[in-house]
């Protein structure tokens, strides 16, 4: 006869089996084995509670990589400490451009980055666990403090957080003193309290208040003569606009006339003017032709201007000759008797 299986052992092995199928999909699944990584390590001079391995490291709200391991690190020389914690990073969750088509690498792109401000910071994940995570800011305006304690590993510079400043300037309060200031100031109260005489200051508010109650009362009278006044005005202006009225339209229609008169002046003027102009333009016509008869008699051209021409020549060539003649005589006065041809001497 057959041996009969065991169930329990069977039950445990499929047990055993599905927990290890599951955990290898987690693993494989996620891709977390086989991601490439990069190690960097982060300084802080401040407590780090609530940041445990694991936790993810963020940018711009991103997760980046995650804490790799923390470590206190204590210097016997002044007894100082400092938390070195170490993250890794994946590659691909960054990308530095620097132009349209040249890319740079994280390790190479750090160094210029850290110039430009990157930093790390500690930020809560969430209120009600208190569990913090590492996330990556650009803060130029703080020193890149590097400490340099772990050689071959890359180093980002820390900021303090949001939290662990406002702690510091908590620090710095003077509790005592602030309770002493604190504790004069409600002394003075009630000492003031204490000696103030509240009849008196009743007595001096219902002064107060029956003052202001005349005021109110005189304002009102006061208020009302105004507005009797203006009345009285606008009745007034009322009255003198409709005087007004009656006394500008006899001006105006005296005005009407006036106008209709200047204007029948100017139509006459016109009708004498446009008379004399046709007369000045026949007087123009004349003195045009006129002028253009002795361009005609005195011109280049003209016959006259050539005769004109020649009868002034022979005048010029008569003048010669008498002029020659003169002085022939002036110097031959016998001439006259005996002729031009008989000169014996």
């Amino acid at each position: 006869m057959a041996k009969k299986a065991n169930r329990k052992m069977i039950g445990g092995f499929v047990i055993v089996a599905v927990a290890i199928l599951a955990a290898s999909i987690a693993i494989l699944g996620s891709g977390d084995m086989f991601r490439e990584r990069i190690e960097f390590v982060l300084y802080f001079d401040d407590s780090i509670k609530g940041l445990n391995v694991g936790a993810p490291v963020l940018s711009k709200g991103v997760k980046t990589g995650a804490v790799k391991q923390i470590v206190v690190r204590t210097f016997m020389d002044d007894l100082t400490s400092t938390v070195a914690v170490f993250i890794e990073l994946y590659p691909e969750s960054f990308d530095v451009v620097i132009s349209s088509d040249q890319h740079l690498e994280p390790l190479d792109s750090l160094p210029g980055l850290i110039d430009k401000g990157l930093r790390a910071q500690l930020v809560s994940q969430s209120m009600v666990t208190g569990q913090l995570s590492v996330e990556f800011v650009m803060r130029s305006d703080t020193p890149a403090d590097l400490k340099n304690l772990d050689n071959g590993i890359l180093e980002i510079p820390t900021i303090p957080s949001t939290l662990s400043r406002l702690e510091k300037q908590l620090q710095q309060i003077d509790i005592s003193e602030m309770y002493m200031r604190l504790t004069s100031i409600l002394d003075n109260l009630d000492s003031s309290l204490n000696n103030l005489d509240l009849a008196t200051t009743g007595s001096e508010l219902n002064n107060l208040v029956g003052d202001i109650r005349e005021l109110v009362e005189n304002m009102d009278s006061e208020m009302n003569s105004l507005s009797e006044n203006l009345n009285e005005a606008v009745t007034g202006s009322r009255k003198l606009m409709v005087e007004m009225h009656d006394e500008i339209r006899p001006i105006a229609v005296k005005t009407s006339e006036t106008l209709a008169e200047i204007s029948e002046m100017v139509r006459s003027v016109d009708a004498r003017v446009e008379p004399l102009a046709d007369s000045m333009s026949d007087a123009l016509e004349a003195a045009t032709a006129a002028s253009r008869g002795v361009n005609e008699l005195v011109g280049d051209a003209s016959p006259t201007r050539d005769n004109l021409d020649r009868a002034l020549e022979e005048l010029a060539s008569a003048a010669r000759s008498l002029r020659i003649l003169a002085e022939y005589l002036e110097q031959h006065p016998d001439a006259l008797l005996k002729g031009k041809g008989n000169q014996n001497y």
